[in-house]
C-alpha cells in the first residue's frame, strides 16, 4: 500500500545522499526550488529582503558545507523552514542588544538638553536631512522614539498599530538613516 508519508522520507534520504555526495545539481536544484519560499517566509519575521537573502543564502551553503552533520527528523523541507526561523529570531534577537550599544550615543545625544551646545551643527543638518527623506510614517516613529523619548508601548498607542510594527519600523529607520548618512557623509553614524 503507498503511503505518502514514507515516500517523502525515501525522497529526502536519496536527496540527502545525493548532496552528501556533492552532486551540485541535486544541491542547485533543491536551492531553486525552495530559496525564494524561504526568503518570503523570513521576511516574516525580519521584514528586511537584504537581511532575509542573507539568512537563507547562509542556511543552504551551511547546508551544503555540513550534510553530514545535520539531522533531518521530519523532512528537508522541515528543516529549512525550522531553521530559517530561528536564524531569524537569532537575528532579532542581536540586532536589539546590538542596538543597545550602539544607540546609547545618540540617544544620549538626542534626549540631552545640552547636547545642541557641544554637537557639530552640521552633523545635526546631516541628520535631520536623512530623517527627511525616511517615509512619512518611519519618520514620524523614529522622531517620536528617539527626538521625544517614548517608549514603543505609548507609540504604538498614540499611533494605533501595534508595538512589533513600531519595533520594526524603527529598526528600518535606523538601517536606512545609517545607510543615508554614511552616504553623504564621510562621519561614521553609529545607528
Amino acid at each position: 500500500m503507498y503511503n505518502p508519508i514514507q515516500a517523502v522520507k525515501i525522497e529526502d534520504r536519496i536527496l540527502l545522499n545525493e548532496i552528501k555526495n556533492r552532486n551540485r545539481k541535486v544541491f542547485e536544484s533543491l536551492f531553486y526550488e525552495y530559496y525564494p519560499h524561504l526568503v518570503r517566509y523570513a521576511e516574516g519575521f525580519v521584514f528586511d529582503r537584504q537581511v532575509c537573502e542573507d539568512i537563507v543564502q547562509n542556511l543552504l551553503i551551511y547546508f551544503w558545507e555540513r550534510t553530514d552533520l545535520i539531522k533531518i527528523e521530519q523532512s528537508i523541507k522541515a528543516y529549512f523552514y525550522q531553521s530559517v526561523k530561528n536564524r531569524c529570531l537569532n537575528y532579532l534577537r542581536d540586532i536589539h542588544i546590538q542596538d543597545k550599544h550602539k544607540l546609547l550615543y545618540l540617544e544620549s545625544m538626542l534626549n540631552d538638553d545640552d547636547s545642541a551646545t557641544w554637537l557639530d551643527p552640521e552633523i545635526i543638518m546631516h541628520i535631520e536631512k536623512a530623517i527627511e527623506r525616511l517615509p512619512l510614517q518611519m519618520a514620524s516613529l523614529f522622531r517620536l522614539k528617539y527626538v521625544d523619548g517614548k517608549k514603543y508601548r505609548e507609540i504604538a498607542t498614540e499611533k494605533k498599530i501595534s508595538e512589533n510594527t513600531v519595533k520594526t519600523q524603527i529598526q528600518r529607520a535606523k538601517e536606512k538613516l545609517r545607510n543615508l548618512l554614511l552616504e553623504s557623509t564621510s562621519i561614521k553614524f553609529f545607528l
